[in-house]
């Protein structure tokens, strides 16, 4: 654009996200979540049990599940259905872990025939095994050029993962026959000729370039310097030395930086333990973050699990529309700014009290917690707003008001990790 844009002066001297691993894919694009998607995988097999189950009609199908009996212009749902009643059973390992939201891990049902899936990506998950490592990046930034831009996933991730036709980007691709640089069988590296040349001169491997990169894209000082080039384009990678690794430093700082990216990684998978944050002692500054409370001091019971304070609702189609909910603004207690310590001035200067109704709240999430968004996504309310109990159809359980306030504690950790200084700053 003809206008002022925020742009560091080197950005076209590091090499865009492409440029460093250049297969990606699109992740899964279901156009029929409310029927190919669960939080629990019970009500998932159920529901395609009856799918498949031949002796309930079409008809019937479509009273009971009317998202997937709905014929679109790329989909014949009556066709689609024959086609799979003749193979006659379900494909008992398309029942996946799926990365759905940042922080929302759900239950996918993957076939791989028919256009049941709008978009299944049959190319994508053969390439998505215990060991591998993915992050979700966009190429255009629709809204939050300033926000995180990265999420790291092992799992089958969506295709709004992050961001409206965000991308997946794997470390490694899934090659019968080849052996990686690390000796392990079955796999390579997804680099380019000139990022592995670099990677050998710095004597690091595929998995420190990729930590490397979420470090990256997390660090806030980053963000703010490339602002307007992030809405225009692949993010571009500061790397020491680049492109021949002559810096003599570079190893180093890579080292450093993957470091942090790694404690990021951890953090930002909602199914990895972390010692000190969900897992063990928590660290005093966490534990007082996020904790289940009732307005009259009792244990939750009964229907305090009901989120009912206006999270969310339905729209058109499958769409799940964010409501205002409920939250009371607040100056931190005594008890609590002694508790947070050090850590208060990376969380704001105030707190919230979020409730799941009238009786029962989550206590002292900090603004910063709060308001942490994700490629555009405030991560706590776009979760809440999806476990409604008019959407999700049932209340929380307890392991699920245990996730908001693990996920409140672990956004908190990572607003430590990138706010107190930042060892990519010696990499660009």
């Amino acid at each position: 654009p003809f206008a002022p844009t925020a742009v560091s002066r080197e950005w076209f001297d590091w090499p865009a996200l492409p440029d460093l691993f250049p297969v990606r894919f699109h992740g899964v694009l279901t156009n029929r979540d409310a029927f190919l998607v669960d939080v629990d995988l019970d009500r998932l097999r159920a529901r395609v049990g009856d799918y498949f189950n031949a002796d309930l009609h079409h008809e019937e199908i479509a009273r009971r599940y009317p998202a997937v009996m709905k014929t679109t212009r790329r989909f014949d749902a009556r066709a689609a259905r024959n086609t799979l009643l003749m193979r006659g059973i379900p494909n008992d390992a398309g029942f996946v872990r799926f990365a759905y939201r940042p922080f929302d891990v759900r239950w996918l049902y993957w076939d791989p025939d028919t256009k049941l899936l709008e978009e299944k990506r049959a190319d994508y998950i053969p390439h998505v095994f215990d060991g591998n490592l993915w992050l979700s990046a966009a190429q255009h930034l629709r809204k939050g050029a300033t926000d995180p831009q990265a999420c790291f996933t092992p799992l089958v991730g969506s295709h709004h993962l992050i961001e409206r036709g965000s991308n997946m980007f794997p470390a490694y691709l899934s090659m019968d026959g080849d052996i990686d640089s690390d000796g392990k069988a079955g796999r390579r590296s997804n680099l380019s000729n000139v990022t592995q040349r670099y990677l050998t001169a710095c004597s690091v491997g595929v998995e420190d370039l990729f930590f490397h990169i979420i470090a990256v894209l997390h660090d806030p000082a980053y963000r703010e310097a490339n602002a307007g080039a992030l809405r225009m384009e692949w993010p571009r990678i500061p790397l020491p030395g680049w492109p021949d690794g002559t810096s003599g430093s570079a190893a180093a700082a890579l080292a450093e930086s993957a470091a942090r990216g790694r404690e990021l990684a951890r953090l930002l998978d909602p199914d990895a333990p972390v010692d000190g944050v969900t897992t063990g002692t928590l660290r005093p500054a966490l534990a007082a973050v996020a904790r289940p409370a009732t307005v009259d001091g009792r244990n939750m019971a009964g229907d305090d699990f009901a989120l009912t304070a206006g999270w969310g609702h339905h729209g058109a189609g499958d769409a799940v529309m964010p409501g205002q909910g409920r939250t009371v603004e607040r100056p931190f207690t005594a008890g609590e700014r002694a508790a947070l310590g050090d850590a208060l001035p990376a969380l704001g200067d105030a707190t919230f009290d979020v409730h799941l109704n009238g009786r029962a709240f989550w206590a002292n999430v900090p603004a910063a917690v709060w308001s942490y968004r994700l490629g555009g996504y405030q991560v706590l309310k776009k979760w809440l707003s999806y476990r409604e109990r008019s959407v999700l159809g049932r209340p929380l359980h307890p392991d699920e008001v245990q996730h908001f306030t693990d996920t409140a504690r672990r956004i908190a950790a990572i607003l430590r990790v990138t706010g107190v200084g930042t060892a990519v700053q010696a990499a660009w």
